[in-house]
């Protein structure tokens, strides 16, 4: 008498995979299904498509539990991961399909802080000395058929000439290097800053090791960050570039656009236009600011 077997065959990794997306099927949030399914075909297709070793995937998990440990109040290892894998840029370029002459948008970065003070026209930023050569940072905000916006919040904040944010330096003063300011009737702005520097994401964490290893550098060309915000209007996250910086073809975070690149203008200390207060070399650039209606573009909102 022949004894019977049953074999049903070892699962393959496209049942897995099939499994796994099924398991979602029940999910009655559209949204939520489709991300996670499409989540899952992707990462299983990395999986499947560099042969991950079981040592590889540990070293995978390692790090991210090490990105976790190094995030707090005053540092995002994730943002600094999303920005140098160039996916902020990419959600941001899908978010923001913006009509002509709207000002292009870009990255916030791991370093805004909400609740910056708000500041009369013109005042100063920079509540401590040596945090750079004096920057007068004045424009206009206007729609797309070029009317000013009266009342316009510009959210301002920018790093020292010793290459950090405050909020990188415990001892500085809170609202050191940002502020927050209103555009007045003819939708006019201004403030004193500093020239910003070229200045390195940090690098002693995940993602740094991640630039070494793989032949990358940790800079990013001198900027200052804005957000705007108006009734009625898209807001508008961005920076302005100096144009005279280095890193600008090579941005460790990819957020360079050519359209918001400016000239900053030297200035002697006698000059009569010499900002109230500097006494100093300073330098000029003039930067517009051009929002589009609320309605007309991309689906979501950006950070506020």
């Amino acid at each position: 008498m022949s004894e019977t077997h049953h074999h049903s065959g070892a699962k393959t990794p496209e049942q897995i995979t099939a499994d796994v997306l099924a398991s979602f099927d029940g999910c009655t949030d559209d949204r939520l299904r489709e991300l996670m399914q499409a989540l899952v075909r992707h990462l299983h297709g990395f999986v499947s498509e560099v042969k991950l070793t079981p040592e590889e995937w540990t070293r995978a998990i390692q790090t991210l539990t090490r990105t976790g440990h190094i995030t707090d109040e005053h540092r995002q290892e994730f943002v600094l991961w999303s920005d140098s894998l160039g996916a902020s840029m990419l959600v941001d370029a899908i978010e923001n399909t913006l009509p002509d002459g709207a000002t292009e948008s870009t990255v916030l970065g791991p370093f805004y802080v909400p609740g910056s003070p708000l500041r009369v026209y013109g005042a100063n930023i920079a509540q401590e000395g040596g945090a750079g050569v004096p920057a007068r940072v004045q424009g206009r905000v206007l729609d797309t058929s070029g009317a000013p916006i009266a009342g316009a919040e510009l959210d301002v904040w920018q790093n020292g000439e010793d290459q950090l944010y405050a909020v990188q330096r415990p001892e500085a003063p809170e609202d050191h290097l940002r502020g927050r300011f209103f555009t007045r009737e003819d939708g006019t702005y201004a403030f004193v800053a500093v020239r910003p520097v070229p200045y390195p994401i940090p690098y002693d964490g995940p993602v740094g090791d991640m630039l070494e290893r793989t032949g990358r550098h940790p800079w990013r060309p001198a900027h200052i960050h804005m957000i705007i915000r108006a009734d009625g209007y898209r807001a508008l996250t961005t920076h302005i570039f100096d144009q005279a910086s280095e890193y600008l073809d090579s941005d460790a975070v990819f957020a360079v656009k050519p359209s918001l690149m400016r000239e900053f203008i030297a200035h002697g200390a006698d000059d009569p236009a010499t900002p109230e207060g500097i006494t100093t070399d300073w330098v000029s650039v003039h930067n517009d600011l051009v929002l589009a209606p609320a309605a007309a573009a991309g689906n979501g909102s950006q950070p506020a």
